[in-house]
């Protein structure tokens, strides 16, 4: 049986005319339960994914509403990279973060992720790299990876 997690904001800090949803997707509860605690406080709504074959069926089921996706790379069944594949086969556009402990090629990984950043990274650059991604001045051309350890 798979999880599902929403974490939503209170209405007091609903400053931002739309709401953001951010999907997570990492087979830690513990880093689900962070990154839902971290973006809830910072104004967006998260869908957490338990790993890469629920990510696929709740992207599936919420396509309209995911506005980003924060992935891990090693996941059982379903690594990062693949769901990072599948997910801009299908929306070329949609902004995907991917964090690594094992730190990937981030050659194989450019076409498919808008930045990589190690496990470990302060929690604020994450939140400054989605903010940067999720700008409205964001175009739809391919951007170089961004890489933090």
């Amino acid at each position: 049986m798979s999880e599902y997690y929403n974490f939503y904001v209170d209405e007091s800090s609903k400053l931002l005319p739309k709401s953001l949803t951010v999907m997570c997707v990492d087979d830690d509860a513990g880093i689900r339960e962070l990154y839902g605690a971290l973006l809830g406080q910072n104004g967006y709504e998260v869908i957490a994914a338990v790993n890469g074959r629920h990510a696929l069926h709740v992207f599936e089921t919420k396509e309209n509403e995911i506005d980003a996706v924060i992935l891990d790379y090693e996941m059982p069944g379903m690594n990062g990279l693949e769901l990072a594949t599948w997910l801009k086969q299908r929306h070329p556009t949609l902004p995907v973060i991917m964090v690594s402990g094992s730190h990937p090629d981030l050659e194989q990984m450019a076409p498919f992720v808008d930045a990589a950043m190690g496990k470990g990274v302060p929690l604020r650059h994450i939140l400054d790299r989605l903010q940067v991604l999720l700008a409205p001045s964001r175009m739809s051309t391919p951007s170089s990876i961004g890489h933090v350890q």
